[in-house]
Parts: structure tokens; C-alpha cells; sequence
């Protein structure tokens, strides 16, 4: 077994060293038990040399995983598949909006709103017992780029605006939603403005990504037997759950898909909406 320190390169092309407890850390999260976690990262370790890039390392990772557990790999490749949702962000946008119906809200994407002093575009406004609450959507291509205070500055000048104008008569809260991470700075300013984030590491007692596994609000971008191409098609057909698929039998019928193609694609969503690793 490797003890040695040694570089790896991030998603960046900056070096960075390998760390064993990270990705044990990301391996847990896919629900395998600890026991399968630490082999899987034993044999990962082992198998990675300096100069390694983290997106070969993940390959290697994901192949054990699957291995152990269909739905566990769905688990840790969730975040590629969050990624995947874009290079446009409106996608994203449309998840997030999911995300908060599942709490009971009813949501508008895509909305102009007219401030004390301007207007502005709000990416998601979710509404419950008459209150409201606006949603910023970040969605970032790279990993590696996180929200810094630069963004939570900015957010909280437009809620300010939004607050101060006809739009915030009914106004509670104001969210920012990402698919990366948030800085520490972003994460203290925005906990004291009362901006309230959803992202990789935010909130920090039960991050987003983490609640997203819990509710089991797997975008159809998770789903392995559907290549990229129709995983488009069903997002602009504005299908962005996997579990929305079970009512949407007649897109899959008027793209193509068999019989069969079609069962193997149901048995899957009700692996990741029922089943256990």
C-alpha cells in the first residue's frame, strides 16, 4: 500500500495532493458500506501515480463502485451528473425549481421582477402559504470553480433591491443555488445577510447535493441505460427527473425507444426512486 505523498491534477490542471480521506469521504456518500468504502480506496490508491488527473481516478473509483452497486455509483457519480445538466444553466434552473415543488412549493422560472430601483431576473420563484422565495442560480462547467464573495456580495445587493421593491411585498427568503462549491468567506457573509445557499458544501450541516440523494431527485442526466443525446431530448421536452418518467412513457415511445428499451429504462428509474444500494 502507497504511504507516500504524491501530486495529482485537479480539474484546473493544478497540482494538488492525493488525499486517501477525500475520496473514502466521497465513496461513504454513495451508501456502500464502510467496509466496501475503504477497499475501494485502498485499490484506488494503489493504483494512481503522480501526475494522475482526478477525472482518471474517478473512472477507476466509479468502476468499483458499480461493481459493488448500481444505485451506489449512481449515488457517486451524482454530482457529473448535476454537471451534466448543462453548458447552459436553464436546465439547472429547472431542477432547482423541482427541488423546492418537492418541498411543497409551487414554482415560476425565469421571472423579471421589479425592484425599488431596477429590474431583475429572478431564476426561480418558489411560493408557499403566500410567501415567497427567490432563487439564484449559479451553475458553473468546471468543478473547480467555486461561488466566492464576490458572488454573495453581489446576491445580497439584489435582494436588498428586490426587498426594498413591489416584487418583496411577500418576501422571505433568498436563496443562491449552485453546483459547486462556496468559498468560507461566501459561507460567513452569506449566513450573516441571511442569504440562505444550496450547493456542494452548503448548507454545511446537510449540503444540497446531499438532500438531493435523500429525496431521491435524480435528474434523468443519472440514468445510465439513456445516452447523452436523448438525455437532452428529455430535457427539452422539459422532463428533468428521472422519476418524471414514469408518466412520460410516450416520450421515450416518440423517440424511438423498443419495448424493451423502455422497460430497461423504467426498471432503472424505479432502482434509483425505490431501491436500496
Amino acid at each position: 500500500m502507497k504511504n507516500a505523498e504524491f501530486k495529482i491534477l485537479k480539474s484546473g490542471g493544478y497540482p494538488q495532493t492525493f488525499s486517501r480521506r477525500k475520496l473514502l469521504l466521497s465513496l461513504k456518500r454513495s451508501g456502500l458500506p464502510n467496509k466496501q468504502c475503504q477497499k475501494i480506496t485502498d485499490e484506488v490508491a494503489n493504483a494512481v501515480d503522480e501526475g494522475s488527473n482526478t477525472k482518471s481516478i474517478y473512472q477507476k473509483a466509479l468502476r468499483l463502485v458499480n461493481q459493488s452497486s448500481s444505485l451506489a455509483a449512481v449515488n457517486y457519480s451524482l454530482k457529473r451528473a448535476i454537471f451534466d445538466l448543462g453548458p447552459a444553466g436553464h436546465y439547472f434552473e429547472a431542477f432547482v425549481g423541482r427541488y423546492f415543488q418537492e418541498l411543497g412549493y409551487s414554482t415560476k422560472t425565469c421571472q423579471v421582477l421589479q425592484g425599488r430601483f431596477v429590474t431583475h431576473e429572478v431564476d426561480v420563484v418558489a411560493t408557499r402559504k403566500g410567501k415567497d422565495s427567490f432563487v439564484e442560480c449559479k451553475f458553473h462547467n468546471r468543478s473547480g470553480i467555486k461561488n466566492d464573495i464576490k458572488i454573495a456580495l453581489y446576491v445580497k445587493a439584489r435582494r436588498d433591491d428586490l426587498r426594498d421593491g413591489p416584487a418583496g411585498k411577500n418576501l422571505k427568503d433568498f436563496y443562491v443555488a449552485s453546483n459547486t462549491a462556496f468559498t468560507s468567506d461566501a459561507i460567513k457573509y452569506s449566513k450573516g445577510s441571511d442569504i440562505h445557499l444550496l450547493g456542494i458544501n452548503a448548507p454545511i450541516e446537510h449540503p444540497f447535493i446531499e438532500e438531493v440523494r435523500g429525496l431521491r431527485l435524480y435528474p434523468v442526466t443519472s440514468l445510465r441505460s439513456i445516452n447523452r443525446h436523448y438525455k437532452l431530448e428529455l430535457l427539452k421536452r422539459d422532463i428533468v427527473l428521472a422519476k418524471e418518467l414514469t408518466s412520460n412513457v410516450s416520450a421515450l415511445e416518440k423517440m424511438g425507444f423498443t419495448e424493451n428499451e423502455i422497460n430497461k429504462v423504467l426498471d432503472e428509474v424505479e432502482l434509483l426512486t425505490q431501491g436500496v444500494v
